[in-house]
């Protein structure tokens, strides 16, 4: 009994991760849409939580009868099934505690613009123009897709850097250090300028491919300072919880 339950699990194990990297690698080579690619998943996670309970079963039996019969076999059928089911369960915990916006921006009153990407964008679900105005309902309240970022994401900022009386041209400077930022952030750099300080790139999930289209500025502030902003915004959905944040603050760390 306790080595049919391990062959149980690890079987559960193997079909759930074949459904779900399935329904992730579908969505990615454009074979179905993001909702359809979620309804896909979704035995692939009943079968990962039959599969974690049937290794919850062998693990309890083997501890209590102190007997390892199919040892390998469970411990690979539970940590495997533990892991189909976390993947989709930690998503859904980051959209249930994410504000329902895809547009994140250091500068919400100026947000850098996208104009290279527009032609890219073409059918994108989200349009280009920035949401900020937008109108969302967090925790049952009205309020715009600016004051919700700002109340969920304060640290979100503009980066600023003193680079010294004898550099003459801190824009310049600047522009360059946040461009090799963004390609060993892993943006797919799709167009830049020196002269207007101007990055314009895409990022594409792990799971799902879903893109996200990136605006960098930099610009001079006052004699030897410069200021770097990002805007980042999801095509797909209203809520992407929290991927758009997450890119933002991981980029405004690495300029630090």
């Amino acid at each position: 009994m306790r080595s049919r339950t391990a062959v149980i699990s690890l079987a559960c194990f193997v079909l759930g991760a074949a459904v779900s990297l399935g329904a992730s690698y579908g969505t990615r080579f454009g074979l179905w849409d993001y909702p359809t690619g979620l309804k896909i998943l979704a035995p692939g996670f009943l079968i990962g939580l039959a599969g974690s309970a049937a290794g919850a079963l062998w693990l309890a039996r083997a501890l209590f009868g102190n007997n390892s019969a199919g040892w390998k076999l469970g411990a690979v059928g539970l940590a495997g099934s533990l892991l189909v089911i976390f993947v989709p369960l930690n998503e859904l915990r980051l959209y249930l505690v994410s504000p329902p916006i895809h547009d994140i921006s250091t500068d919400p009153e100026f947000p850098p613009r996208f104009v290279a990407l527009l032609p890219l964008r073409s059918g994108a679900q989200n349009g280009p123009d920035y949401d900020g105005a937008n109108i969302v309902t967090v925790d049952g309240k009205r309020t715009t897709v600016a004051a919700a970022q700002k109340k969920a994401y304060p640290d979100i900022k503009p980066y600023f850097a003193l680079l010294g009386a004898a550099n003459r041209h801190p824009q310049t400077t600047q522009f360059w250090r946040a461009f090799e930022r963004a390609k060993s952030e892993g943006f797919d750099i799709v167009a830049y300028s020196e002269k207007g300080g101007t990055i314009e790139a895409t990022h594409t999930s792990f799971w799902f491919g879903l893109v996200q289209d990136i605006a960098i500025r930099a610009r001079a502030a006052g004699r030897i300072g410069a200021r770097v902003d990002i805007r980042v915004k999801s095509r797909t959905g209203e809520n992407d919880a929290g991927a758009a944040a997450a890119l933002v603050r991981s980029y405004l760390q690495a300029m630090r």
